[in-house]
């Protein structure tokens, strides 16, 4: 079992408010124009506004149980299904039969790739799918800034009402750093609380990976692929010491 076929019955209920990065995607698709491929698409959250604005759009995820979570969103837009397309994939393995010009990873979805390695190889595969001057954006977290923060404990994240089930469910996080390998170990702890204030809790272990400016550098030069930005918000601040994100923009050189 996947980390996110645990996570998917709560992904879309504590993130139902998480909107703040959508003009900056839906942005570079107004700018760059469609088809737009978004790896690591879940169930759909960035995938299906999108479409919403007018873009085909093709989602890749390896997850099965997320891609069920966007069939089930789209199918209650039948307005959207023309424009939308699903594939079960790993980026690292990514085989499709166009080019894009623009290609995006929002939310971390580049930290689910745990070694160097691993993040060249995807590295690699995305900038074979991208047309000759085509965009690749990607979001993740400030590695400096989450490797200065001290241990902490079970930190409370949001708490939500699912409507639906009259249920109350309390999101919480522990974060273990290995600053050697650059990988953060968290445990995602859900209680769900019903009606007669049973509890029933769910503990689900992710890893990420942090990187830094200068690797990522690196890792895209060697994937053939050109910085062009380089930022601390979804504003497109620039990127400086305390920025809480690295939100980066590539282009693959135009040949000829």
């Amino acid at each position: 079992m996947d980390d996110y076929e645990l996570m998917a019955p709560f992904y879309d209920l504590v993130n139902a408010d998480l909107t703040e990065d959508l003009p900056f995607w839906l942005g570079l698709a107004a700018k760059r124009g469609g088809p737009v491929l978004e790896l690591g698409c879940g169930s759909g959250r960035v995938l299906l506004q999108l479409a919403r604005e007018g873009q085909r759009a093709v989602g890749v995820d390896c997850s099965p149980a997320m891609l069920a979570r966007a069939r089930a969103r789209l199918a209650q837009r039948a307005d959207l299904g023309q424009r939308v397309t699903l594939i079960e994939q790993d980026v690292r393995a990514l085989a499709l039969e166009e080019q894009f010009p623009l290609a995006i990873m929002p939310l971390n979805t580049f930290a689910h790739l745990l070694t160097f390695e691993d993040q060249l190889l995807a590295l690699v595969r995305v900038a074979e799918h991208l047309a000759p001057g085509g965009w690749y954006a990607l979001d993740i977290p400030n590695a400096a800034e989450v490797f200065a923060a001290p241990p902490g404990g079970l930190v409370l994240e949001r708490t939500v009402r699912d409507e639906l089930s009259a249920r109350e469910v309390m999101e919480f996080s522990m974060l273990s750093l290995d600053r050697t390998a650059q990988l953060g170990h968290i445990m995602w702890v859900y209680d769900e609380i019903d009606r007669e204030g049973r509890v029933r809790r769910t503990r689900i272990p992710m890893t990420l990976r942090y990187t830094f400016p200068g690797e990522m550098r690196a890792l895209l030069e060697l994937a053939g692929l050109r910085l062009v930005g380089l930022y601390g918000g979804y504003q497109r601040e620039p990127f400086e010491d305390g920025s809480p994100r690295m939100l980066v923009l590539a282009e693959r050189p135009a040949r000829g």
